[in-house]
């Protein structure tokens, strides 16, 4: 399949999401990892199903994260996630959880792709362990939003590394997720042309 193909699948929000890679192949999506194509503004479940089938029928696969520590076993919850690391990485991780958690009290804790997720009006950041760093996943924009205050840390298309060496930046991180906040609940009244009614993501 050409990558004209698979986006003319794909509803309007995920095909501008993917149009913004400037993809010329759909082997240009092996450079990325799932998470990464997921973390796109416009990527909902139904557009990362249609993504993955379509490399999948072509043979192609997502990026490995060859630094990923989690367990292959099957995780259901942000509790089971932090539990199968060891202690010091289990601590910056419920950091990271509370952080989170205090930014955005009314969010919905759940595993989606393997990694502890928040939702609220959509799905808000995602975050993982990794060898020597703990990620975060917001959405491209985001992370431009706050490009000046990131400038120390490594940044990709929609991911944060915070070294495990220095202490997360708590407040920086609560912004983030703030701004996240803000963009879904923007998002969600623009479907509608009102509050409150929220249209599902692609």
């Amino acid at each position: 399949m050409t990558i004209e193909g698979l986006l003319a699948l794909l509803a309007g929000p995920a095909r501008r999401a993917l149009r913004e890679l400037k993809l010329k192949r759909l082997e240009d999506l092996s450079g990325y990892t799932m998470p990464e194509i997921k973390s796109l503004h416009g990527i909902g479940p139904n557009a990362t199903k249609i993504i993955v089938h379509a490399m999948e029928v072509d043979g192609i696969q997502f990026k490995k994260d060859k630094t990923s520590l989690a367990s292959s076993h099957p995780i259901e919850t942000i509790d089971q996630y932090i539990e199968q690391f060891p202690p010091d990485i289990r601590l910056l991780l419920e950091e990271m959880r509370t952080i989170i958690k205090e930014a955005a009290p009314g969010a919905m804790e759940k595993i989606s792709y393997k990694m502890p997720t928040f939702h609220l009006n959509g799905n808000l950041v995602y975050f993982a362990a990794f060898k020597e760093h703990i990620g975060l996943y917001p959405l491209p924009h985001a992370i431009q939003a706050f490009e000046k205050e990131l400038k120390n840390y490594k940044v990709g298309k929609g991911s944060i590394r915070f070294p495990m060496d220095r202490p997360l930046p708590k407040d920086l991180i609560a912004r983030i997720v703030k701004s996240r906040i803000a963009d879904n609940l923007a998002k969600r009244n623009d479907s509608s042309g009102r509050p409150g009614a929220a249209k599902a993501p692609a």
